[in-house]
């Protein structure tokens, strides 16, 4: 680690007007209904676009849900099954070829396809029933029941429009390797476990991006990015921890800067013999001590949620909701009446993918040790392969959805898709009812009946909303978005103009 006052303030890019972005880990597949993860977001986000988009910078903190046009120019809703959507004349791909309709429905039915590799895709998505094309700048996107969110639903990374012609040239293994979009940066190469390099699209439809190369370097050790940094190597590194802010703080020629992203949670096997039980699981919940772990390991910036909830829901937002509870002496008690008898239980996690989860599985497993379960740490370098149906999973750690700011992402998709709950036919019905009515009251009571049912039945739990860190070179002007969005567009990024 360099010490304060080693950074070299007047180390200038080879280029001016490129970027190298150090991230703890790099993924060679860029499809955008697979890569919707962490590592997946921010090049997804530079290499393809959307119909729609969320202005981030609305609200001033990096986490504003305002809709504004992308690759569309206009929608409106034809009644409560159908969304026409107005495309934007004269955009095109990285390879020339224009941007029209026909992309449109390509990349949806290609998601659709029951044949196809997007299941977690295709479970977000099922509400739509067909794409129709009156001509070559217009989309009716019409859905099997009334639909809340479909324009939220747009702006989400996996909705990115893919070229229907490249795709079905090269198929689905080389798309995800060799990827075309109509996004800021088109792909030039990637290089396995070291960079993905980027240049800037200069027919992109808000004009030339402002990074004329962007390259994404893979460096997994904080204190190797963070020298990265100091030295001009990297002009922004990413998974910052709290405990490193004060040594970026001091090197003179950077800043870290900051954005509440999602939830790290906890999924439970409950179709383990041992954690079948509710009550055993309810039993690991409330010996976790969430705000401890915040102060501990995010120096107090962590936030303990009222239930699985965001404010930014508005309307559908429950602040009456208790926050979760931390009471070991309970924890005993149930541990004890579920039968538990001893048994060995595995915490899977990953040594770096999550910002201080392994320290937190590390703390959380102690925890659940002085209430008497046996408990322990298994680190797995491959933990973003493994597969749901692994039965070796008993407990991981993994991060919320909250890419949109509706309960039905948060909530449904995150303990659905993602979880390792069995059993859960009373908590999808909820769900699906409050993802096909229109009517606002009837959605919160919903949700609020869904978050009774997973706190009752206890599949995995929240620990706490975490702050997004970023170390970043003084004369970067960039902004963090929420939910790992990095975006090097037109109006949020400018080399040599500072903050």
């Amino acid at each position: 680690m360099l010490a304060a006052g080693m950074c070299l303030a007047s180390v200038q890019f080879a280029v001016a007007e490129d970027l190298i972005v150090g991230m703890q880990e790099v993924r060679p597949l860029f499809d955008p209904a697979i890569e919707t993860g962490n590592t997946g977001i921010p090049l997804s986000n530079a290499i393809f676009d959307t119909l729609i988009r969320r202005d981030f910078q609305a609200d001033g903190k990096g986490t504003g849900g305002e809709l504004v046009p992308a690759l569309a120019e206009s929608w409106r809703r034809v009644d409560d099954h159908t969304l026409e959507v107005k495309l934007r004349a004269g955009s095109t791909f990285h390879n020339g070829d224009p941007l029209t309709s026909k992309d449109v429905k390509f990349t949806f039915d290609r998601i659709l396809d029951p044949k196809s590799q997007y299941g977690r895709s295709q479970f977000q998505y099922e509400n739509i029933a067909r794409v129709e094309t009156p001509d070559d700048l217009t989309v009716r996107i019409v859905t099997k029941n009334p639909d809340p969110t479909i324009e939220m639903m747009l702006t989400f990374p996996a909705s990115s429009i893919v070229p229907k012609d490249y795709f079905e040239k090269v198929g689905f293994d080389a798309f995800g390797q060799k990827p075309i979009g109509a996004g800021p940066y088109r792909f030039v190469q990637s290089i396995d476990d070291d960079r993905v390099i980027l240049e800037a699209f200069p027919q992109y439809w808000q004009g030339k991006p402002p990074a004329d190369k962007l390259v994404f370097r893979e460096i997994p050790d904080l204190s190797a990015r963070i020298t990265a940094l100091a030295n001009g190597e990297v002009g922004i590194i990413n998974n910052v921890t709290p405990d490193q802010i004060p040594a970026i703080e001091t090197l003179g020629c950077c800043d870290v800067r900051s954005v509440m992203a999602n939830s790290q949670v906890l999924n439970y096997r409950t179709s383990n013999p041992v954690m079948a039980d509710k009550r055993f699981r309810q039993g690991l919940n409330l010996a976790i001590d969430r705000e401890l772990l915040s102060k501990a390991l995010w120096n107090g910036k962590a936030e303990v949620l009222h239930s699985h909830q965001y404010a930014e829901w508005g309307d559908l937002y429950n602040a009456e909701r208790p926050k979760f509870a931390y009471d070991p002496e309970r924890a005993r008690e149930l541990i004890a009446q579920s039968g538990y008898k001893g048994e060995e239980i595995d915490f899977i996690t990953s040594p770096v993918y999550y910002t201080n989860g392994l320290a937190a599985a590390e703390a959380i497993v102690s925890m659940w040790q002085k209430i008497g379960v046996n408990a322990k740490v298994q680190v797995n370098e491959n933990f973003y392969e493994i597969s749901n149906d692994d039965p070796g999973i008993e407990v991981r750690n993994l991060s919320d959805w909250a890419d949109l700011p509706d309960p039905n992402v948060t909530i449904m998709w995150s303990w659905t898709t993602t979880a390792l709950w069995d059993g859960n036919e009373a908590f999808q019905e909820l769900g699906r009812k409050a993802a096909t009515t229109l009517d606002k009251k009837e959605r919160f009571s919903l949700y609020q009946k869904m978050l009774d049912n997973f706190e009752d039945q206890a599949p995995g739990t929240v620990l706490y909303r975490v702050p997004d860190f970023y170390g970043v070179r003084h004369d970067i002007k960039w902004q963090p978005y929420t939910n790992y969005v990095m975006d090097f567009r037109p109006g949020n990024f400018a080399v040599g103009a500072g903050q």
